[in-house]
């Protein structure tokens, strides 16, 4: 057989180099490919957040819908609702935390449980000087959250 047409041009020297490493080279790329996949797919090198991104988003919503509701207004149905849903939400941030994030999240759920027991002690319509009592707890509740966010901080951004 012709040495020249047992071997084919390599295409980084201009060398000439065997027919049986082209074959060999497809083998290993097909061999690579699918690992290379899998890595990707999974996350590693990708773009995809934790679990517990999609938890605070929730709990950042439902707090500035809690956080927006007039008691006077509203009613204090709109209050106990909206103060059930952030409750929730945190339990689930809490669970797709795990134990990291808890000094935070029990601060959180500290607050919330202050603002709850006031918002229970206000009954079904109280005064508007009763209703502006719970603004403290409240805020509170945003000032924890806030911590908690700082806490998360760059596992989401």
């Amino acid at each position: 057989m012709d040495s020249a047409a047992a071997t084919v041009p390599s295409h980084s020297t201009g060398a000439r180099r065997p027919r049986w490493a082209e074959p060999a080279r497809r083998a290993r790329l097909a061999l690579v490919t699918p690992v290379l996949v899998a890595l990707v797919a999974s996350g590693c090198g990708g773009s995809s957040k934790p679990a517990v991104c999609g938890k605070r988003d929730a709990v950042k919503s439902s707090v500035n819908d809690l956080l927006s509701v007039n008691p006077i207004a509203d009613g204090m149905t709109a209050v106990t609702t909206k103060l059930d849903a952030v409750q929730t939400d945190v339990n689930d941030l809490a669970s797709a935390a795990g134990s990291q994030y808890q000094p935070q999240i029990n601060a959180l759920k500290s607050s919330l449980s202050a603002l709850s027991a006031q918002v229970k002690a206000l009954g079904s319509s109280p005064s508007a000087a009763a209703a502006t009592a719970i603004v403290p707890a409240a805020q509170k509740v945003a000032t924890d959250f806030t911590a908690l966010t700082d806490a998360i901080g760059s596992a989401c951004d």
